[in-house]
């Protein structure tokens, strides 16, 4: 069931980190969300909608994590050139970015070393959106 892999499993995995991190004196959480929560597409109810929890999922644990010293943040790609197997998806369509080309994974990867570094220790409960340019928030 994809809400419970998606959904479920970030409540779990930030559950079973969370001792660890408060025994750290702080740390990070981030999430991974995806543009489509926010922008809607067809015939994805069910993936949407557990993206869309995992927008609240990050504000709720923010909330409850702050006082530890852990931010917890998502991170919502747009499409990325990624390893796929069958035909192309008809909402994968690149020349609704901005930048008109999919981000690379070391794009997302640089955006979530950045959330858990030192210059992100303010930044919590956020979506930061790397989609190049497909929505603008």
């Amino acid at each position: 069931d994809i809400i419970a892999t998606i959904l479920d499993g970030a409540y779990l995995c930030a559950h079973a980190a969370l001792p660890h991190l408060i025994a750290a004196g702080g740390g990070s959480i981030v999430n991974i969300g995806g543009l489509s929560s926010f922008t809607g597409a067809a015939r994805r109810a069910h993936v949407i909608a557990a993206k869309a929890g995992l927008v609240g999922l990050t504000r709720a644990l923010a909330h409850d994590l702050a006082p530890h010293g852990v931010t917890v943040n998502c991170v919502a790609p747009g499409l990325i050139d990624t390893a796929r197997r069958g035909p192309e998806p008809s909402h994968h369509a690149t020349h609704d970015t901005l930048m008109r080309r999919r981000g690379r994974p070391e794009e997302i990867a640089g955006v979530v070393r950045f959330l858990c570094g030192p210059d992100a220790r303010y930044i919590t409960g956020q979506t930061l959106h790397a989609n190049g340019g497909a929505f603008l928030s």
